[in-house]
């Protein structure tokens, strides 16, 4: 089962965008009482705009003092549409010369010449100043207390406005760095999907380098790549070298011992037949071995696949394989196809697939008695969007149960036949390096298919 994996490209969103919300929400709440700040030393200035104009109203007559400020005039400072400001004086004594008596505080400052606090008047909460100030008349001071109160609802109406416009500006900030970021990251992330699309896009088969316009960043992941791939050929190619050494030295000596096996017994020898059996057995196994190591796909070199022309190539193919069937008392037929089909195809992998499907044939396409039965056809056939490479004998075939496992690897159908057991698995291996499929039916006698699929004008695969 896949490992589930986070996103690279939803680890950068959260990376850029959960530090951003938070700042912004931080931003927000410093903000908010900044303007809250702002906003009240606004109106707390004006307060004392107001207790200063009516300090401008205080007089004194007969050694008392008074206040001549018409009642419009506080209307008139405030210049608010909302709420309702409520103002008072008194002398010394406490004396209210005017105004409302229930505003004044209890508290009158004594060193301070001014005081800021709220109150509640009337079951209304109220942003309070009281302000003393000193009249000099005839040598003697007379001192007053000047107490002007506003409601709060102008100053909440105010810090919500501000605090709506700030929120607005904020959300349209945030959101504009999120596409921002989302675009960033998106076109950030185009050349790693670029280099995906490129490697999914190239063929397995193909073991050089990449070419790559690649980012900085990427360059590393890229050169790596490439010493992967080169590693890869290297391995390949070692693995050629050693299948055709141990092809040489084999060959040698088994060739050797029956040039000895001749020169030491008659031909008609019962122990030169038996041991000459023998060494033919071992010599076919070490090359069906060999070719199935070669034909692996984790080690072969596509660098031997050309395009090859299917019909001129069965038809040579067909005259050296003719005579190998009349040989054995088989009859031999080639039927080509109508058009020109080329394949991308190593010539020597698709002889050798050949061989062993008509090997199989030679061998397992005989009566009780041993005879041959019938003939051996190759043909090129195209259905609708394949074309059809097939082998086809006159034997008895295969029971329906034993099909699905001839392709399986040192399975024989018959065990007191010769044989390696890999001839099919190694048909199916060069099949599936050619991307073709395999089928076996019973036609009256085997017919083997490798299906190649078929591309309109300029068929390859």
């Amino acid at each position: 089962m896949r490992n589930k994996t986070t996103s690279l490209k939803r680890k950068l969103l959260v990376w850029i965008i959960v530090p951003l919300s938070i700042f912004t929400l931080l931003l927000s709440v410093f903000l908010y009482f900044f303007l809250q700040n702002k906003v009240n030393d606004f109106f707390n200035k004006r307060l004392y705009a107001i207790a200063q104009s009516i300090e401008q109203s205080i007089g004194v007559k007969d050694e008392k003092l008074f206040v001549d400020f018409p009642n419009f005039s506080i209307d008139f400072l405030s210049s608010q549409d909302k709420g309702v400001v409520y103002y008072a004086v008194q002398d010394a004594k406490g004396v209210v010369l005017i105004g409302h008596e229930q505003l004044l505080t209890k508290s009158i400052p004594k060193k301070q010449n001014k005081v800021f606090y709220d109150t509640v008047y009337d079951g209304v909460l109220l942003k309070a100043i009281t302000y003393k100030t000193s009249i000099i008349s005839v040598g003697k001071e007379y001192v007053a207390y000047i107490t002007v109160a506003e409601s709060m609802e102008e100053r909440d109406v105010n810090i919500q406005d501000m605090l709506t416009i700030l929120i607005s500006i904020l959300v349209f900030v945030a959101l504009f760095i999120i596409a921002v970021t989302l675009v960033a990251v998106e076109r950030g992330l185009l050349p790693l999907h670029s280099l995906n699309a490129m490697i999914q896009k190239r063929d397995s088969r193909d073991l050089e380098p990449l070419r790559f316009d690649a980012p900085r960043e990427l360059e590393e992941i890229v050169e790596s790549i490439n010493v992967l791939l080169h590693r890869s050929r290297d391995t390949i190619e070692y693995m050629e070298h050693f299948n055709a050494d141990v092809s040489h030295q084999l060959r040698t000596p088994i060739a050797e011992l029956k040039v000895k096996l001749e020169l030491l017994y008659d031909k008609k020898n019962p122990n030169y037949i038996a041991l000459s059996t023998l060494l033919d057995s071992m010599t076919h196994l070490m090359e069906q071995l060999l070719l199935y190591a070669k034909t692996n796909a984790n080690t072969i070199n596509f660098k031997h696949f050309r395009k090859l022309n299917l019909n001129k190539f069965c038809k040579e193919y067909s005259k050296k394989t003719a005579l190998k069937s009349y040989k054995k008392g088989f009859d031999y037929v080639f039927q080509d196809c109508d058009e020109t089909i080329e394949i991308n195809s190593d010539p020597i992998l698709l002889e050798s697939m050949l061989d062993n499907i008509i090997n199989n044939a030679l061998c397992y396409a005989v009566d009780e008695n041993k005879r041959p039965m019938g003939s051996i056809s190759l043909s090129i056939q195209r259905h609708n969007q394949s074309v059809w490479l097939c082998v086809k004998d006159e034997g008895k075939g295969i029971d329906e149960q034993y099909i699905n496992h001839i392709f399986d690897r040192y399975y024989r159908v018959d065990s007191k036949k010769g044989g390696s057991g890999l001839g099919l698995n190694i048909v199916k291996q060069i099949a599936t390096l050619h991307k073709a499929n395999v089928m076996v039916m019973n036609e009256n006698g085997l017919k083997v298919a490798i299906i190649f699929e078929y591309q309109k004008d300029n068929y390859t695969i």
